[in-house]
């Protein structure tokens, strides 16, 4: 892994990050190996879902990099499907602005600096709360955290929870979430030690039965393009039910699936890293979607996830 300033800035935290999520049900297998932002997304997380739960209120939390881009994501059961897309697009507007997400309905106004800034950035920009920006030790910006699912001012207390519990440090073990997110958090722990003991960083994502992410996970070093590819083989699994690696034979000319790829606007993955999961009774519950190496090292995470989730 690289080493940033960031690093410099963090390593007394991080080490004691990576002592205490070993507690977590949500750990990583080898402290900041993952990434020093994804190992901070983590206490982010487990804060923001122990406020959320506290509130009684189901949530998405989100938490982005300084390019915007997803690093961690968990949607609570029950929480809103909007919220998939909101909760970002909140942590978008917190790093592509450098301010709170609420700061933006003030200068959006008629007549004022902002106004019409929300429809720029193909409308990923926020004008109510619950997007904060995420400072490091030093007061350096490094991402940006977003929620969504209740009132404005539930969800802004869940973000600020969520940045709270990072500056603390202190140890957390996370509320539930839901079952299937309990499940998807079993699942990616074991995706992630099998990536990390093969040493390739990796996307990975948890769907349900309607195809909508259940959880989100970047590891640092891992390609952007896998940020859409993983949740789409995870989509395939699902609305095919079949692994993503069967589609291929299925989708060659003059078979049965031909031309399948394109359907669902391009969603369907014709290789492998997409795996179906059911649960003890042989119903399938949702699927794992791993992008990142060669097709043999994603089926090899993803089937150390589906593995995980059968003990």
């Amino acid at each position: 892994m690289r080493k940033s300033g960031f690093l410099v800035c963090l390593g007394a935290f991080l080490l004691m990050s990576a002592l205490l999520l070993v507690n977590t049900p949500y750990a990583s297998a080898k402290g900041t190996a993952t990434g020093e932002l994804l190992d901070a997304a983590k206490i982010m997380v487990a804060g923001a879902q122990n406020k959320a739960e506290e509130i009684n209120v189901p949530m998405v939390i989100s938490v982005v990099d300084m390019d915007g881009n997803l690093v961690l994501l968990h949607r609570m059961e029950g929480s809103l499907l909007a919220s998939l897309e909101i909760a970002p697009n909140k942590a978008f507007t917190a790093v592509a602005l450098k301010m709170p997400s609420s700061n933006v309905k003030q200068l959006a106004q008629q007549g004022q600096e902002l106004q019409g800034i929300a429809v720029q950035h193909a409308g990923r920009i926020v004008e109510f709360g619950g997007g904060l920006p995420i400072y490091d030790a030093s007061g350096k910006q490094i991402g940006g955290i977003g929620v969504s699912g209740g009132s404005v001012a539930e969800d802004t207390s869940v973000a600020q929870a969520g940045l709270d519990a990072y500056k603390k440090a202190k140890e957390i073990k996370a509320a539930s979430g839901g079952v299937l997110l309990d499940k998807a958090i079993l699942a990616v722990n074991a995706a992630e030690k099998k990536a990390i003991e093969i040493d390739v960083p990796m996307v990975i994502s948890f769907v349900d039965m309607g195809g909508n992410l259940v959880l989100l996970h970047r590891m640092e070093n891992s390609l952007l393009a896998s940020l859409e590819i993983a949740p789409n083989k995870a989509f395939t699994a699902v609305a095919l039910k079949m692994p993503s690696a069967k589609v291929k034979e299925l989708a060659q000319q003059g078979q049965e699936l031909q031309g399948i790829a394109v359907q669902h606007a391009g969603r369907l993955v014709e290789f492998g890293g997409g795996i179906p999961v059911y649960d003890k009774s042989g119903k399938q519950i949702g699927a794992i979607g791993v992008s990142g190496g060669s097709v043999a090292e994603d089926t090899t995470v993803a089937e150390a996830a589906v593995a995980a989730m059968a003990d």
